[in-house]
C-alpha cells in the first residue's frame, strides 16, 4: 500500500484531579517528509518521562518522516506539588545580610516578613503525571496516529495515481524509442552493407580494418539491452505500487534511479535526434515521478 509521509491530527482531552482541579490537554501530531524517522516531542515537564515510550510508539506506526508531537496543558499547576521553602537560598540570604551588616556596620535584624519577600525563597515541587493521566495521553496519541495514517492513505492514493500516469507515459515513450531504434538500425545496416560492397574484393589490411570499424559502430549504437532493462524496471515499479508492504518509498526511488541510468545510457549510445528527443521526455517523467516518490513512506 502506498502511503504519503505527510499528515496532521489534533485532539483535546480533559483530566480531573481531586474534587475541583481540572485541566484541558491539547495534543497535535504532524508528520512531514524525511529520509528517516525523527521525532520532535514538545512536552510539559510532567510528561517528559514519556518521550522514550512515545518515540517507540510513533516509529513503529509511522516508520518514516519528521514527526512533531506537541502537548499543551492549559492548567499546568494541576501537576505541581507542594510549595516548600528553599532552605539553601534562605541560608545564603542570611549569610549575605550578616556579611553586609559587618562590612558597613548596619543595624537591624532579618525578619521572616522581609525574608519571604526576597526572590526564589519558595519553590514548587514538580510531580510526574499520575499513571491514569499518562495512560490517557498515550491513548490519545494512538488515536492521533490512526487519524494521521488515514490521511497518509488518502494522499497515498493520489500519489499512486500520479506515479502510474508517469509510468504509462514512460512506457509509451520507450515503445516509440524501440520502434525508432529498430528503423535506425536497419538504416545503419543498409549503409554498412553498401560500404561493405564497396570494399568487396579488397584484401588489403586497410580494408579489413575498415570492415572491423564498421561492425564496431553498429555494436556501439545498439541499445536493445538498455531498452529491455528499462521495461523490466517499469514492471518492477508497477508491482511496488501495488505491493501490500508499508515501506516502499525507498524501493520506488531506487528503481527510478535505475530508470534514469538506463535512459542516460540510451542517450549516450544512440545519436539519433528523434531518439534523443523522446529520451528527454522520459527524463522529465522520471524526475516528476521521483518528486512524488520522495513523499512515499
Amino acid at each position: 500500500m502506498i502511503r504519503s509521509m505527510t499528515g496532521y491530527a489534533a485532539q483535546t482531552i480533559t483530566i480531573t484531579k481531586g474534587k475541583d482541579q481540572k485541566a484541558h490537554i491539547s495534543l497535535q501530531l504532524k508528520a512531514l517528509n524525511s529520509r528517516y524517522f525523527e521525532l520532535n516531542a514538545k512536552l510539559p515537564p510532567a510528561l517528559s518521562y514519556l518521550e522514550t515510550e512515545l518515540i517507540k510508539l510513533f516509529k513503529k506506526a509511522l516508520h518514516r518522516g519528521y514527526v512533531t508531537f506537541t502537548v499543551y496543558v492549559d492548567n499546568p499547576s494541576i501537576f505541581k506539588g507542594a510549595v516548600v521553602p528553599a532552605l539553601s537560598t534562605a541560608r545564603s540570604y542570611e549569610k549575605a545580610i550578616k556579611t553586609l551588616k559587618k562590612e558597613i556596620d548596619a543595624a537591624g535584624e532579618l525578619s521572616v516578613d522581609a525574608l519571604v519577600r526576597l526572590p526564589n525563597i519558595f519553590v514548587v515541587e514538580e510531580q510526574a503525571m499520575d499513571k491514569q493521566t499518562a495512560k490517557a495521553v498515550l491513548d490519545a496519541a494512538k488515536d492521533l496516529i490512526a487519524l494521521v495514517l488515514k490521511e497518509r492513505e488518502k494522499e497515498g492514493v493520489q500519489l499512486k495515481k500520479d506515479i502510474n500516469n508517469r509510468l504509462a507515459s514512460m512506457k509509451k515513450e520507450i515503445t516509440d524509442i524501440n520502434k525508432r531504434f529498430t528503423a535506425h538500425m536497419q538504416e545503419q545496416k543498409q549503409k554498412l552493407s553498401d560500404l561493405m560492397n564497396d570494399l568487396e574484393g579488397d584484401a588489403s589490411d586497410l580494408a579489413d580494418a575498415r570492415k572491423s570499424a564498421l561492425y564496431s559502430v553498429l555494436d556501439k549504437i545498439d541499445i536493445h539491452e538498455e531498452i529491455v532493462r528499462f521495461e523490466s524496471h517499469l514492471e518492477n515499479l508497477k508491482e511496488l505500487l501495488s505491493s501490500p508492504g508499508s515501506e516502499n518509498g525507498k524501493r520506488i526511488d531506487f528503481t527510478l534511479q535505475e530508470l534514469a541510468r538506463e535512459i542516460n545510457t540510451i542517450t549516450a549510445k544512440c545519436s539519433d535526434s528523434k531518439i534523443s528527443s523522446m529520451a528527454i521526455n522520459v527524463k522529465v517523467e522520471i524526475e516528476k515521478a521521483r518528486e512524488q516518490a520522495q513523499n512515499v513512506v
